[in-house]
């Protein structure tokens, strides 16, 4: 197995630069991080990888080198995309792969070209693959080229790794620059130590990042924020910065009427039936959401931050079309991280959803006694329904699985005829 190699001299470089970078360096020891020097595998390990656990990218992974023996432009166009998909994988990033091993058997892709290109224009060459944007090209550059001086904006952990060691609440494209200028030519390196900081490697260091928008209780004093019967409000500086989310939304022509979906870099955040109570809202913002696929961007943001939520927005329609072919719930492909935006005590409320089994209902009594025992919340059916109403994530956080009194089916956004076709196709023949 090959690792990422740096020495004394990059680790000298680094010391010599920044004071608490070099502390970290001596308390974490070496880091240890796995390469793959072939570039036509890196290419695909990447793509395999995006918007899904480390575990799930392994499983894939393994499988693949199974089926195919060794991982080549041959190999995969020859696989197929039916038999990609087979592996575990959503037929788009099986198209993307099929595409990619076409282009590269038949030369229309020079990858061992890109091997003596400058960093930018390796990474606008790997841009061009299908599926690939900047911070996988950044990757490959690091973890199969080995380049000395990568440093990736568009990577959520090394912007937390940034914040934890220099005590910030944001990272701004002008204070990374400084960083990436004060550790080149070696960001790579630090890049490693980075990770492991934010990854807990110092439990000393904490992260300072804004965790949600501020919340205050109502004026008449009904209890603390999150609290059965509080109002949460937030400030106009909070309420400004979330608007300026990045999202993309697409629409999902599901058997019950379109779906509304959004997502951005953090994950999926929406998915609303059109015209369902609460469409488009995200916790306590509203955004006015289109009816087809747009970017809706700051100025700053990178490509991989596009990326990372077109790939949720890609996953959420591999589910969506598995759960409603019927596909049994061991076999439904893997959701993608979903970013949840809420009072803290709707984020209990949909938890708890989360966590009804396939088939399976409650009643909004049941869960307002599960929270009493789980979080020591007390409150009410009615608070409950409430919360559960306001469930941004329709189908994915089933909230179909909540009735009534008496098993009685009532209280749904999207409307009480698609909840009982939900309920009846989860198998609740009763539901009618």
């Amino acid at each position: 197995m090959a690792y990422f190699t740096y020495g004394e001299r990059e680790l000298a470089h680094l010391r010599s630069r920044d004071a608490r970078l070099a502390d970290a360096i001596d308390r974490i020891g070496p880091v240890r991080r796995t390469v793959d020097p072939d570039l036509f595998s890196s290419v695909v390990h990447h793509i395999i990888g995006q918007q899904i656990s480390t575990k799930a990218q392994a499983t894939i992974w393994a499988r693949m080198r199974e089926r195919l023996g060794e991982v080549t432009p041959e190999t995969v166009r020859g696989a197929g995309r039916d038999a990609l998909q087979e592996l575990g994988m959503t037929y788009r990033k099986a198209d993307h792969l099929v595409d990619v091993a076409e282009r590269a058997a038949t030369g229309a892709l020079d990858l061992e070209a890109v091997r003596q290109m400058p960093d930018d224009e390796a990474i606008a060459q790997l841009m061009t693959i299908r599926g690939v944007g900047r911070w996988t090209a950044e990757m490959i550059l690091l973890f199969c080229l080995e380049r000395p001086d990568v440093l990736s904006y568009d990577d959520l952990a090394i912007q937390r790794g940034l914040r934890m060691l220099y005590h910030h609440r944001r990272i701004t494209p002008r204070l990374f620059a400084r960083y990436r200028r004060r550790y080149s030519p070696f960001g790579s390196t630090a890049s490693l130590y980075l990770w492991a900081i934010a990854g807990g490697a110092l439990p000393d260091l904490i992260d300072r990042a804004p965790a949600s928008p501020k919340k205050r209780p109502s004026a008449r004093g009904a209890g603390a924020p999150g609290k059965a019967g509080a109002r949460t409000e937030t400030s106009p500086k909070a309420q400004k910065k979330t608007d300026e989310r990045p999202v993309i939304t697409a629409t999902y022509p599901s058997p019950l009427g379109p779906l509304v979906l959004a997502a951005d870099e953090q994950g999926l955040a929406g998915a609303w039936f059109e015209g369902q109570a609460h469409f488009g809202e995200f916790g306590s913002t509203r955004r006015a959401l289109g009816d087809t696929e747009r970017t809706e961007a700051a100025p700053t943001t990178g490509n991989g931050t596009v990326d990372a939520a077109r790939s949720a927005l890609e996953a959420a329609r591999a589910w969506l079309d598995a759960y409603f072919a019927g596909t049994s719930p061991e076999a439904l492909p893997p959701l993608p991280p979903l970013h949840l935006l809420g009072s803290p005590f709707q984020q209990r409320v949909w938890e708890l959803l989360r966590a009804i089994p396939y088939g399976g209902t409650t009643t909004y009594g049941a869960l307002a006694h599960e929270l009493e025992e789980r979080f020591g919340t007390r409150t009410s059916a009615r608070a409950v329904g409430g919360a559960v109403g306001r469930n941004p994530l329709s189908i994915i956080v089933p909230c179909h699985r909540v009735l009534g009194a008496n098993g009685a089916v009532t209280g749904y956004a999207g409307g009480l005829e698609r909840k009982r076709a939900l309920l009846a196709l989860e198998g609740r023949k009763e539901a009618s």
